[in-house]
């Protein structure tokens, strides 16, 4: 139960986070893998992210159902989660919004590059996948069953962390919440440098062998000092700072709960 606690206040702070931004919009969403129950996943309601709370969250299979008997209405485009989840053991975060500033690199032929420092975060790579490759060109654009999200699931391959959408937006998919948050920031942060350095001339970006030194130096620790000094400021930006307490007297509790008692 402190587990699953903790992951549904680092849900919530990821939505208002994300929200805060600019990574999702009214019509976003973000989800988190249950702590312990690795084929259910954690996402609101149907709600604005920016309002999501505690008591908005429910719970999904690897198929988009509900899990129990929740009837609230659920986003109709829980199916991108559903999918990523499945095709994807190592992902235990997911967002899917439609910021302004990657909507270009969805319809032209310019493709992102890691020219920012933070651009590890999401790698080299960031592919985009158009929805009429597979499913023609009448539909509404959106994710509205679980075929097509499987068919944008494996656009992520094995190791991808974001993917873009052609005229829609993007879906990013990270180990944590936390490591989630910083994704989706260096993403716009990256392609607002991108979009305006491209006005000065030829672009230098960051070479494999940087975004691996990168990754070596971050490390996958997302609950370390230098990580979550990230996190805390994040979510206290976004006036989060009560369930920041909260998170840390769970985890005090998580940690307590888990150490061997003396013999």
């Amino acid at each position: 139960m402190t587990a699953l606690a903790v992951a549904i206040i680092d849900l919530v702070i990821a939505n208002r986070v994300l929200a805060r931004i600019g990574a999702v919009d009214a019509y976003g969403h973000v989800s988190v893998r249950h702590p312990t129950q690795p084929e259910i996943f954690l996402l609101s309601r149907s709600r604005s992210p920016q309002l999501v709370e505690r008591d908005d969250i429910m719970q999904f299979d690897h198929e988009g159902c509900v899990v129990g008997s929740d009837d609230r209405p659920p986003y109709s485009e829980r199916f991108i989660h559903a999918a990523i989840y499945a095709a994807r053991p190592d992902v235990h975060a997911i967002a899917h919004g439609h910021p302004r500033a990657l909507l270009p690199f969805t319809v032209a032929d310019f493709r992102m590059r890691p020219i920012f420092m933070t651009a590890d975060e999401f790698g080299a790579n960031v592919p985009v996948w158009d929805i009429r490759t597979a499913f023609g060109d009448g539909t509404n654009l959106l994710i509205t069953d679980i075929v097509q999200g499987r068919d944008l699931a494996n656009a992520f391959g094995r190791n991808e962390r974001a993917v873009l959408m052609r005229g829609h937006g993007f879906v990013g998919a990270g180990r944590s919440a936390g490591q989630l948050i910083r994704m989706c920031k260096a993403l716009l942060e990256n392609a607002a440098v991108q979009l305006e350095a491209a006005r000065l001339g030829p672009l230098k970006e960051m070479t494999a062998a940087e975004i691996d030194a990168r990754r070596r130096t971050i490390g996958s620790d997302d609950e370390g000092p230098s990580m979550m000094r990230g996190f805390e400021y994040e979510a206290v930006q976004a006036g989060l700072q009560s369930l920041l307490t909260e998170r840390a007297a769970f985890k005090a509790q998580q940690s307590t709960s888990n150490t061997p008692r003396p013999r």
